[in-house]
C-alpha cells in the first residue's frame, strides 16, 4: 500500500473515532471508552516516533477542540503518548498484541490519572468512586477498541513489515 494512501486511511480513521467518541452518549457504566486514545497508542506501535506524535499533536487537538476544560491536555498528553511507545516499541517492546493492550491500558490509567490531577485542582475528586466509576470502567471498555484497531493497523502495515526493503532498515 502507498504511505501516502495509508496516511489518509489513519487520518480518516482518527475522524471517525472523533466523531463515534464525542457525537455518541455512554455506551457502559455512564462512560465511554477512549477510542482516540486507544488509536494513538496503536498508531505508536506501527508507525515510528515522527508519525506517532504528529498524529498525537493533530488528534489531540482536534480532541481539545471537541471538549470542554483546559485547552491542549490532550494533545500534550497525545503527543507524549505517541512518542513514548514509539520509542519504546522501537527499543524495548515488540510489536505484539500483549504489548499494544499493555501499552494501551497503561497509557488510558496515566490519562486518566492526570485529569484526576488537573480536575482537582478546580474540586474535590474522591479517588475510590472516580476509580470504580471511571478509571476502571474505561481500561475495561479500552481492551476490546485495542483489539479492534490492532487488527486495523495490522491489515495497513501489512505489506511493509513484508517488504525486503523494510526488514534491512
Amino acid at each position: 500500500m502507498n504511505t501516502k494512501l495509508r496516511y489518509v486511511l489513519i487520518a480518516l480513521l482518527f475522524v471517525l473515532l472523533a466523531l463515534v467518541e464525542h457525537c455518541t452518549g455512554p455506551l457502559w457504566w455512564s462512560c465511554n471508552p477512549p477510542y482516540l486514545l486507544c488509536a494513538v497508542t496503536v498508531c505508536a506501535m506501527f508507525s515510528g516516533e515522527k508519525s506517532a506524535s504528529l498524529f498525537g499533536l493533530v488528534v489531540g487537538l482536534f480532541a481539545d477542540t471537541m471538549t470542554a476544560g483546559l485547552f491542549g491536555v490532550r494533545a500534550i498528553l497525545f503527543l507524549f503518548f505517541g512518542y513514548m511507545i514509539a520509542f519504546l516499541e522501537e527499543k524495548i517492546l515488540s510489536r505484539n498484541l500483549l504489548s499494544c493492550l499493555l501499552a494501551g491500558v497503561v497509557s488510558v490509567a496515566v490519562s486518566e490519572l492526570a485529569f484526576w490531577g488537573i480536575a482537582g485542582l478546580s474540586y474535590s475528586v474522591f479517588p475510590a468512586s472516580a476509580a470504580q466509576y471511571v478509571l476502571l470502567p474505561r481500561i475495561a471498555m479500552s481492551v476490546p477498541v485495542l483489539l479492534l484497531l490492532y487488527g486495523v493497523f495490522f491489515l495497513l502495515y501489512r505489506e511493509q513489515d513484508s517488504s525486503p526493503t523494510a526488514r534491512r532498515r
